[in-house]
């Protein structure tokens, strides 16, 4: 189920116009709904890890894959503002909430407390690690984890909305997202922290072919953010790249 989701990811990528200064990254966020978040058709409370690949397939006609859906998607530069792909995703979100006069269905109050805390229980052990194609510092088949566990963009309060806790809501992303943006904007690592989005799939991490230093897991990781990176999909999640990476 989590290579469907990442493979949206991936198509949405390759919307995104080359521009020598970025990545091409597609995101999709997905939101597990209410209707059959508690039980699944065989009447048990199966988390979205339960479910299998097959299962997923063989229950879209009954309605199970709805458990699980598809709310916006995003790619590199679709917004205006040099816009990155996760960004768009929270942009979109926003106007949702705001446009369909549903804000309460996605949205706490603003002063509500932190969102999620304690709701995605962080894997133990370290992050494995490895050397898959276009990695840096790492990036292996498994989870990231830690134990101890002004932005010039005027749409940057929209995107930072946090998220209501009795809904589970996981990012894909073909990219670690960023920690570091050249343009001065803010991350997308501390807008995904600051929405309350709890869980992150990302298809590999960022080159250092902009930033030398790329530690967008890392910072999701210490603010309570489960990542973790689905293998397989690393060649196809850099495709979109060419114009800046060697490949």
């Amino acid at each position: 189920m989590h290579i469907h989701f990442m493979k949206l990811a991936i198509e949405q990528a390759k919307l995104s116009i080359p521009v020598p200064s970025g990545y091409c990254v597609g995101a999709v966020l997905v939101q597990e709904t209410l209707r059959e978040a508690n039980t699944n058709r065989h009447g048990n409370n199966d988390s979205i890890d339960d479910v299998t690949s097959q299962e997923f397939e063989e229950d879209k006609d009954e309605g199970y894959a709805d458990r699980f859906r598809v709310v916006v998607t995003g790619y590199s530069r679709e917004l205006p503002g040099n816009t990155h792909a996760e960004e768009c995703c929270l942009l979109k979100l926003a106007a949702l909430g705001a446009d369909t006069g549903s804000r309460d269905d996605y949205f706490e109050d603003d002063d509500d407390e932190y969102i999620g805390e304690g709701e995605v229980a962080l894997v133990a052990g370290t992050a494995a690690t490895g050397a898959a194609a276009g990695c840096n510092g790492g990036c292996g088949s498994g989870r990231w984890n830690n134990s101890n566990s002004t932005d010039s963009n005027q749409n940057s309060n929209r995107s930072d909305r946090k998220l209501k806790s009795r809904r589970k809501w996981i990012m894909y992303s073909t990219m670690e997202p960023c920690s570091t943006r050249l343009s001065g904007n803010r991350s997308c690592s501390d807008r995904l922290i600051a929405s309350g989005i709890r869980q992150v799939y990302v298809g590999v991490r960022e080159p250092d072919h902009f930033v030398k230093t790329v530690v967008g897991v890392e910072n999701m990781v210490e603010k309570g953010i489960e990542v973790i990176h689905i293998p397989g999909l690393e060649d196809e999640c850099l495709a979109p790249n060419r114009h800046v990476l060697d490949l």
